[in-house]
């Protein structure tokens, strides 16, 4: 009697173990299919739950005075009036860059259609640095594409679907950029350092030169433009000296503040190169 009781007991372990070792007996491309035939059945279910937000923010907002939409019209146009003017600056300052690229006979620079994306889920923590927008392959998302918001770098697409994506996040420590620290010209690698929920996100260097010199203050990390989809100029996020170096003793270590709550993005910006370069971004998937 007590044998059949403890097989009885070790019966759900043992179907859970073997359901295990079947599952990674199948092959890849059935695993990869049954895991995007999953995930596009359960998205519906929070696309739904971002657009039931979105819907009670619209009624919120009509509760509000009529005063208070007058002053929030008026906002606006101030925003609107000053937005269209940096607009019309940029325009003329990429007119002039192309300009001097013909004048120099320079390789012109990578160019962008951004496409907005509403934040529906987030998935932060110990094992997971990543959130999920509302577009998708519909929308001309692709894998490797850069997210960004007025902040900076927030992550990568490392997955796409029909009407969803999934972003890796800056903070993730698989997530690898080529960055510049300060003025200075050497390229150094970034990697994420992790985040938590109610914490800062955080990201590392580890392979600053030694003869970086010293600062006080806070430096700011860009991306280098360089070996990737990422434009140059975005920022990453700040460091602060001194500097501790590394167990070698020939380059300096730091940690990186990103300086945003990425646990609250609400919304960003998806950079869909005009002219991709699919090789770079077939090679960044097979990294992965």
């Amino acid at each position: 009697m007590q044998h059949s009781t403890e097989s009885r007991n070790l019966r759900p372990f043992l179907l859970l173990f073997a359901g295990i070792i079947a599952w990674w007996l199948v092959p890849a491309a059935v695993r990869r299919a049954g895991y995007e035939i999953v995930y596009e059945f359960e998205a519906p279910s929070f696309v739904l739950a971002s657009h039931v937000n979105d819907l009670s923010r619209y009624w919120e907002m009509n509760t509000r005075s009529r005063h208070e939409l007058i002053e929030a019209v008026f906002h606006a146009q101030r925003v609107a009036a000053t937005r269209l003017y940096e607009a019309q600056q940029i325009q003329l300052l990429r007119e002039e860059n192309r300009r001097l690229e013909a004048l120099l006979r320079l390789p012109s620079r990578q160019e962008y259609r951004t496409i907005t994306a509403r934040v529906v889920q987030r998935d932060i923590g110990q094992w997971w640095q990543q959130i999920v927008l509302r577009r998708g392959s519909e929308d001309g998302i692709r894998v490797g594409c850069p997210v960004v918001n007025a902040q900076g770098v927030v992550g990568r697409v490392r997955e796409v679907f029909r009407h969803t994506c999934v972003v890796e996040l800056v903070s993730s420590p698989s997530f690898r950029i080529s960055a510049y620290v300060g003025d200075s010209n050497n390229p150094v690698v970034y990697c994420g350092a992790g985040s938590l929920p109610f914490m800062q996100p955080v990201g590392e260097i580890r392979d600053i030169p030694s003869d970086f010199p010293g600062f006080s203050g806070t430096l700011d990390i860009m991306t280098t433009g360089i070996g990737g989809v990422f434009p140059a100029g975005l920022k990453i996020g700040t460091i602060a000296g001194p500097l501790p170096r590394t167990d070698d003793g020939l380059f300096f270590q730091a940690r990186v503040d990103l300086r945003q709550d990425l646990s609250a993005i609400e919304e960003v910006a998806v950079l869909v190169p005009l002219k991709p370069d699919l090789a770079e971004l077939s090679e960044w998937r097979k990294s992965e």
